[in-house]
């Protein structure tokens, strides 16, 4: 059923990775047994590998720089980044078919998470297709990091019990302390370089790079692109 028809009992959203073929992602609005949001989820899932124990959120942007975030009910363990868990605009149709500005097609961008209870998740993000471009790395999707290669890497962290567990000890708290209410520096960072997971966890193409150095001066981490060069 086309994703535009308001009077559907079924919306599509079309999301793919970079060199794959576009996946479909059937709302069944009829189905009241469990939350809308997690037949994304499931077929989130689906098309991953990873569970959908193991996922965090999924979020839309919403314009050039804004994103709606839905998180997972289901995550084990659950979630208790409360701050995020509050910014959630309701999963129904009306807002969906606004997110999707119709009928356009998605790519889906790749993000690993750690919440502040010490796990790995997976989020993912759909990307209006006017925010990408067929061949080239955008701000917003990327075809180095946004494809099936990274997303097995990923996956491996993810589902790597024995790697969270030697971490945890090294994941101190507070996590973000504060100045001047503003976070400057995630402490955690050290722990994500010790067990060399920063280079996933951070965004490391160009223009996304360019658009956060501003941040990095105030972060104790060494930049995605140099860490990149040094650790593989």
């Amino acid at each position: 059923m086309s994703a535009d028809d308001i009077n559907s009992y079924k919306t599509v959203i079309k999301a793919k990775l970079s060199g794959e073929d576009y996946h479909d992602i059937v709302i069944d609005w009829t189905d009241t047994s469990q939350p809308y949001e997690q037949q994304v989820f499931s077929r989130l899932a689906e098309i991953s590998g990873i569970s959908v124990e193991r996922t965090a959120e999924f979020m839309f942007m919403d314009g050039g720089d804004r994103y709606e975030f839905f998180h997972n009910e289901r995550a084990e363990p659950k979630l208790e980044h409360t701050l995020l868990l509050s910014m959630q605009l309701e999963f129904n149709r009306e807002n969906l078919l606004n997110l999707m500005n119709g009928n356009e097609r998605f790519g889906l961008s790749l993000r690993l998470s750690c919440d502040d209870n010490k796990h790995f998740y997976m989020w993912y993000a759909f990307v209006p297709e006017r925010f990408m471009d067929e061949t080239e790395c955008t701000l917003n999707f990327c075809h180095y990091l946004d494809n099936r290669a990274i997303l097995n890497k990923l996956k491996a962290i993810v589902t790597n019990d024995a790697l969270q567990s030697q971490m945890k000890d090294f994941l101190v708290q507070p996590r973000f302390p504060y100045f001047d209410d503003f976070f400057l520096i995630e402490r955690w960072h050290h722990a994500y370089r010790r067990f060399n997971v920063m280079q996933y966890y951070y965004r490391t193409c160009y223009p996304f790079y360019q658009n956060v150095m501003f941040v990095c001066q105030n972060f104790d981490y060494v930049p995605a692109q140099l860490y990149l060069r040094t650790r593989g």
